[in-house]
């Protein structure tokens, strides 16, 4: 296997300013809010400038939450965003999260708070295509996850887990029989297999394991499922904090 390097991008939250994100019920409503609304598309433009340019690594991998609640027009300009970059030579894969198809999504207006046009969760496949869906060489369609090919002995499962199981974003037990067959051809093949969810296998730190939506259902489970299959990292978001951390299952098997 060669030296692969890539560069991780999460949660990127992209909100078309367009829409609208001015006013006293938008003063407001940020008194409580922890994203920058406003600023998220200019700190987005100047983070896919960076990654247009940077010789550091030409594969680029982002961890769900795309858009702000999943505006349409967010996820029209976010798109132009990898577009750009993968003109200038860059690899792209992704996985989508629930704020990538909210039936809620919102923007400030001159009347105050309205409901923009937002996007359906079976669209996202075909908005996301050319980023990961359409050279995978395994698509899990109902779930919204794939495998695909990042190099020479190198092997990406993306697993979508935005199904909610008792208040908790869960695998489904078709889900795990589909990671299973993609985990056995991997190891068949002689293949280094990684993964990417949005949401954390492992709790970023011990807290959050008292939180509910603050990792997946089941973490240890799927963690050990994981490991005991051959996956020894995965790559995760959500909670917008930065963590390394380590697990092993009962097997022994280790899950960074």
């Amino acid at each position: 296997m060669k030296d692969f390097k890539f560069l991780l991008l999460t949660d990127p939250h992209f909100f078309d300013t367009d829409l609208g994100c001015s006013g006293p019920a938008y003063d407001d409503f940020m008194h409580y809010e922890q994203k920058c609304f406003a600023e998220t598309e200019s700190i987005n433009n100047a983070v896919f400038k960076y990654l247009g340019e940077t010789d550091s690594a030409d594969t680029v991998l982002i961890v769900g939450d795309l858009t702000q609640n999943g505006e349409r027009k967010s996820h029209e300009k976010f798109i132009k965003l990898l577009y750009d970059i993968k003109a200038k030579g860059k690899k792209v894969y992704l996985i989508t999260a629930d704020h990538d198809w909210k039936d809620d999504p919102f923007a400030f207006g001159e009347n105050g708070r309205y409901q923009p046009e937002g996007t359906r969760k079976e669209e996202l496949i075909k908005l996301y295509n050319d980023f990961g869906f359409g050279d995978a060489i395994a698509v899990d369609e109902e779930h919204l996850s794939y495998v695909a090919q990042l190099g020479d002995g190198v092997r990406l499962l993306a697993i979508n887990a935005d199904i909610k199981t008792n208040g908790q974003f869960s695998l489904t037990p078709e889900q795990v029989e589909w990671i299973k067959v993609q985990t056995k051809k991997a190891r068949e093949e002689n293949q280094t297999m990684f993964a990417i969810c949005h949401y954390p296998v492992i709790p970023p730190v011990p807290v959050f394991d008292l939180v509910g939506d603050a990792k997946i259902k089941d973490w240890r489970k799927v963690a050990s499922f994981l490991a005991d299959n051959g996956v020894e990292l995965v790559l995760t978001g959500h909670m917008h904090i930065q963590s390394i951390n380590e697990f092993y299952s009962k097997k022994g098997n280790r899950l960074i």
